[in-house]
């Protein structure tokens, strides 16, 4: 029996799903590994407000289709932020204090499925999450100075959060938040 999804409200939104302790580099930079440990987060989830219940990978699979967003993991299926075990070295060019960012995208929406058959319509929300990348930030430079975002507000908001947590105090990272 094929379900007929219509969708309302959709939303997306970055979030900071890892970050590092600070990594001190001296004159000349240098290199370190990943060290980003995951923060909380916003959850993948579907929830059935009105009718019988529903598939969360069969929503989240529509919420994919209908967001246009591709590899979006439903409840279970992924958590942004934790290490696939593998492992990434950076080099930077300059000393600095540096901090390791991983972000994550929530993509959210209101659903009501139908089908045929006398099959009750469902109705509820839907949240699914993509791993969005990372980025290694300067504790010298304010995250809306770095071009890496693409002056995404919800990105730069996740990266604001990411430093006050991780860049040492009196950081111009930190700006006047």
């Amino acid at each position: 029996m094929a379900a007929k999804y219509t969708w309302s409200k959709l939303t997306k939104h970055a979030f900071l799903a890892g970050v590092s302790e600070p990594h001190v580099l001296g004159k000349g930079g240098g290199g370190f590994t990943d060290a980003a440990e995951p923060v909380p987060h916003p959850k993948a989830k579907v929830t059935v407000e009105q009718g019988p219940d529903v598939d969360p990978a069969a929503v989240v699979r529509k919420l994919e289709a209908y967001s246009d967003l591709k590899i979006l993991y439903g409840p279970g299926e992924i958590e942004p932020g934790r290490s696939d075990g593998s492992v990434l070295s950076y080099t930077m060019p300059a000393a600095g204090v540096y901090v390791q960012l991983k972000f994550g995208q929530a993509v959210e929406a209101d659903f009501r499925r139908t089908c045929r058959g006398g099959v009750p319509p469902s109705q509820g929300h839907a949240v699914g999450l993509r791993v969005y990348g990372g980025s290694t930030l300067d504790c010298t430079e304010a995250p809306e100075a770095a071009t890496w975002h693409d002056k995404d507000r919800t990105l730069v908001a996740a990266a604001r959060k990411g430093v006050r947590a991780a860049c040492p105090s009196g950081s111009r990272a930190l700006g006047k938040s």
